[in-house]
């Protein structure tokens, strides 16, 4: 998208104040010329920084007086400096107060000076429109280069004053706007903004103000209609077959209409159940995996997708929710979440989220050169598996494939390595970081904190990972549908007090996990991280729990009718997911104070 302008330059507008200022020439009338009179008349910066940043001066000729403005700024309510000689000045029978009385220049104004004896003196005042050059927007749009998560470019209808267009997108409503203008300056909310580079939230109409080299300002109203209309997958399986298993495929095709705000999608694919206690539900999470590797919603090109149902969660919002605080502290390889309305064999399933599978592959965790990808969960149903020596954790091997027992010695005695350290003695102090990033186990713990995910104390679904010669390290995270206050009272939000950490030790997670917490460098690093996240990363994702709302508000709507999960109130549902994440916030700041 280019975005250009061509300067428009008025080089009669001040002749044009000249000859209107003789043609209204004339001369008083007898009684008038016994009345007061208005000595000086102008427009103050100061009182006027809505259209302003230099003082314009009227020229009084005779009975008239003029001011040179330019075309398109606002003239509704303007407050002049008016020095006369006189006991009143009225406009309209309304008494004017210089500095204080704003009028409407939209079109000529009467000032009327009365002196002590009745006299009355009449001015009219008429703005000399002309073009200033230097405050015209003349293109604004959207770029994907500069929004990822766009799906095209947008370029804004300008007319006027008015700057808009519509946009059918599951992104966040917070862009960077590409614009050009002749301006001196450019300001939202009076912070200077820079074409492609300042982000702005558009959830609201925003108003850019132009500021000319001379001083004029003139503002713009962007305004966006958002479209929050969800992608919809349609899913058909070969002679419309159940999917009823999840160890088996069954061949289907897969249609995605984006909607608009993604690009429509069509391909053959095989697709299976997933999930260990939510196979188990009535709504069904399902595993994809396409004939050829694609690119789907923009997210890097693979076989391997998942459609996750969250039929515990009646906000459909809690898993898309932790993936974005993982984003916000930067965890590598944490999951894209995109909502989505599924249709399968012709049946309305209700809202998903469509996410990546968890896996090793180049565009997923990249260690397939010699690198072990390890999942602790407590099902312990994995081909390749091992309770390990020190605390009895559930050990799986996701990665590699073995074929042979011998091949899972070496991935034994690698975790053994590190857990032996973190079960010794001389815990901390015998360079066990040489062996785990201990800056990954604290983004973890930040996670799993804020929101309440107490399945690291079985453990489930908790990945770790090592490359070649590398250290392990945490993650990808992932399921939190227990999380939230869910796990042990079975309702969410109920509680923002609930510990990470449970107090008994029954569990093989929780001493290990725990173990962590007695070393002081990494209690300080967890606090030093957690100040900052609160501080610079939580407002967003309250706006993230927000803007997702509202972009999935209809989706959810549908899904309910489905399901009947949550409540029949949804925006009050994720009002309550709101001030759920600010009160755990405020409670993990004295959490970690007391380390």
């Amino acid at each position: 998208m280019k975005l250009f302008f061509k300067p428009q330059v008025n080089a009669i507008a001040w002749l044009l104040l000249l000859t209107v200022s003789l043609a209204g020439c004339h001369k008083k009338d007898p009684i008038a010329e016994k009345a007061g009179e208005i000595l000086s008349f102008k427009m103050e910066a100061a009182y006027n920084a809505a259209i302003l940043s230099a003082d314009i001066k009227g020229v009084i000729k005779n009975d008239s007086i003029l001011l040179a403005l330019p075309n398109g700024i606002d003239l509704k309510s303007i407050i002049a400096t008016v020095e006369f000689s006189g006991t009143s000045l009225q406009v309209n029978g309304v008494t004017q107060v210089s500095r204080q009385t704003p009028n409407n220049f939209e079109n000529s104004v009467t000032y009327v000076v009365v002196n002590s004896s009745g006299a009355l003196a009449r001015y009219i005042v008429a703005v000399v429109p002309f073009d200033e050059p230097g405050i015209l927007l003349t293109a604004f749009g959207f770029e994907t280069k500069y929004n990822s998560l766009l799906a095209s470019n947008y370029v804004l209808n300008i007319s006027g004053n008015l700057v808009k267009t519509t946009i059918i997108t599951t992104a966040p409503k917070t862009l960077v706007a590409s614009f050009a203008t002749t301006a001196k300056e450019v300001l939202v909310n009076a912070v200077k903004q820079q074409s492609t580079q300042s982000l702005v939230d558009f959830s609201n109409p925003v108003i850019y103000t132009l500021v000319s080299a001379s001083g004029f300002k003139k503002n713009y109203t962007v305004k966006i209609n958002w479209n929050y209309e969800v992608p919809h997958i349609y899913i058909t399986t070969d002679n419309n077959v159940p999917i009823v298993s999840k160890e088996d495929y069954v061949p289907a095709s897969i249609t995605i209409e984006g909607n608009g705000g993604f690009n429509d999608f069509t391909a053959t694919t095989k697709i299976k159940g997933r999930g260990n206690s939510t196979w188990g539900m009535p709504k069904k999470p399902y595993r994809l995996k396409l004939d050829k590797k694609a690119s789907i919603f923009g997210l890097p090109e693979s076989k391997n997708w998942v459609l996750l149902a969250n039929y515990l969660d009646g906000t459909l919002m809690l898993n898309s929710v932790a993936m974005k605080t993982g984003q916000l502290l930067e965890i590598p390889y944490t999951n894209n979440t995109i909502p989505v309305d599924v249709t399968v064999n012709g049946q309305f399933a209700g809202s998903y989220i469509f996410t990546e599978q968890v896996e090793v592959a180049a565009n997923r965790v990249p260690i397939e050169t010699g690198g072990i990808l390890l999942e602790l969960d407590q099902n312990f149903d994995e081909p390749w598996e091992f309770k390990s020596n020190y605390y009895n954790l559930p050990v799986m091997v996701k990665y590699p494939s073995l074929t042979a027992a011998a091949e899972l010695e070496p991935i034994k005695d690698q975790f053994h390595q590190l857990e032996s350290l973190v079960a010794a003695s001389n815990f901390p102090d015998n360079n066990y970081t040489d062996y785990i990033d201990i800056e990954s186990m604290v983004n973890y713990f930040i996670v799993y904190n804020l929101t309440d995910n107490e399945e690291i104390n079985h453990p489930k679904s908790t990945y770790i990972y090592k490359p070649l010669n590398g250290k392990f390290t945490m993650g990808p995270i992932w399921d939190f549908d227990w999380a939230f206050g869910y796990e042990g009272s079975f309702a969410y939000f109920n509680s923002y007090t609930n510990p990470m950490f449970w107090s008994t030790t029954a569990e093989p997670g929780t001493p290990f996990f725990s173990r962590f917490l007695s070393d002081p460098a990494f209690k300080t690093l967890y606090k030093q991280k957690w100040a900052a996240f609160k501080t610079d990363k939580l407002p967003l994702l309250l706006k993230y729990v927000d803007d997702y709302a509202r972009l999935i508000e209809n989706s959810r709507d549908a899904d309910y009718t489905i399901w009947q999960t949550g409540s029949g109130n949804f925006l009050n549902d994720a009002g309550k997911l709101h001030a759920w994440l600010q009160n755990r916030a405020d409670y993990i700041s004295t959490y970690v104070d007391g380390l």
